[in-house]
């Protein structure tokens, strides 16, 4: 059995605590990965995490600690799960020393800012590496397009024939419901423009993208949309409501609401010859689970298959697969890899344009492209 991938994870707050815990716990029992050290920005926290989680690990914290890392050769792969005013500095640090670096999304706060750094990585970085093994990796982790609903939709989406238009409703509670409402950074609509719906649409629009462009249907090209407010707890907008047109032509509607009561998820492709429906919640769904419904010429009837969620361990292990291909000398993974930074510019650059369409009115604009 090869090696376990020494492994540091950078932050302690939820997510870190729900879902990179229990990651890093479940590979580190298969004798996959070695947690090494914990690092946070007061050693306290970090140090607290480890007591609790990983206690051969180190807890470091503040700029020396991140140093500390950064020098260890024994430390493979960084995992970044930190706050988008906080994160891709770090990130730069991690892949400027070599290291195989899983960021946590939002890619950037603003789609200006991850192209400086996407274009560094391609141009600069990766081509001064004397090795592809000691070149550096970045791996951008949305779980959504691990998610085994997506994938399996993504292989029958061709089935509905030529596409006519998508629909995607996402109806979301962000109230004292939600464990990420308490949260600071998610307000800070100044170093993370769009706030609570930022950080949770581009979630959505990585759904979207991913399915139109197995459909056919391309990118967004243009977009228009208004914003409001219903919820003056929330960050501006708790709502959105637009239309991008795609590069085939077809529209896609995009309805997003942080202030719902229920639950309501629905990503739905209708075909000349089908219609498929990717379903959460709502009135006849449940919140603990997807379910993928196809109905077109090739079906006898409507055809329903439910998916539990999958997205955060399966993506985990195709980063360390990566992780091991680049230590057996692989070149990085191009721009099209489902984990490619350039996919969070994508998700991020469709979400900043349905902003900057309210902003002038509603408006049609342009969707930046990688």
């Amino acid at each position: 059995m090869a090696a376990p991938i020494g492994t540091a994870l950078l932050g302690t707050g939820i997510f870190a605590k729900d879902v990179w815990k229990k990651n890093l716990e479940s590979k580190s029992k298969t004798g996959e990965v070695e947690v090494l050290a914990v690092w946070s920005r007061t050693p306290e926290a970090a140090q607290a995490y480890v007591a609790e989680h990983f206690p051969k690990a180190k807890g470091v914290g503040g700029d020396e600690g991140l140093q500390q890392i950064l020098d260890d050769p024994a430390v493979q792969l960084v995992v970044v799960v930190l706050p988008v005013q906080a994160s891709l500095p770090v990130v730069e640090r991690c892949l400027a020393a070599g290291k195989a670096v899983v960021q946590e999304k939002p890619v950037a706060g603003t789609v200006e800012q991850a192209q400086a750094v996407i274009r560094a990585y391609r141009t600069k970085l990766l081509p001064a590496a004397p090795s592809p093994q000691a070149a550096p990796l970045w791996m951008f982790a949305e779980n959504y397009r691990y998610e085994a609903v997506f994938v399996a939709a993504c292989r029958r989406v061709k089935e509905v024939g030529r596409v006519i238009k998508i629909d995607l409703i996402c109806d979301l509670p962000m109230d004292e419901r939600n464990r990420y409402f308490s949260s600071a950074w998610r307000r800070d609509t100044a170093l993370c423009p769009g706030g609570f719906f930022m950080d949770s649409s581009v979630h959505f629009i990585a759904g979207l993208r991913m399915l139109a462009n197995a459909a056919g249907c391309g990118e967004a090209v243009t977009v228009a949309a208004v914003a409001t407010q219903a919820k003056p707890e929330l960050s501006f907008p708790d709502s959105v409501v637009g239309v991008a047109t795609l590069e085939s032509g077809a529209p896609a509607s995009i309805s997003i609401s942080l202030a719902a009561h229920q639950v309501r998820w629905s990503l739905s492709v209708v075909g000349v010859d089908g219609t498929l429906e990717v379903l959460r919640g709502g009135w006849g769904g449940t919140r603990s689970e997807y379910t993928l419904g196809v109905v077109s010429k090739a079906t006898q009837g409507e055809e329903v298959v439910r998916y539990g969620f999958s997205g955060c361990p399966d993506e985990f292990e195709d980063f360390l697969g990566s992780t091991r291909e680049r230590a057996a000398g692989s070149p990085a993974p191009g721009p099209e890899a489902r984990s490619s930074p350039e996919q969070g510019f994508g998700d991020l650059a469709l979400v900043e344009a349905l902003l900057a369409s309210h902003a002038a009115g509603g408006q049609p604009v342009r969707v930046v492209q990688v």
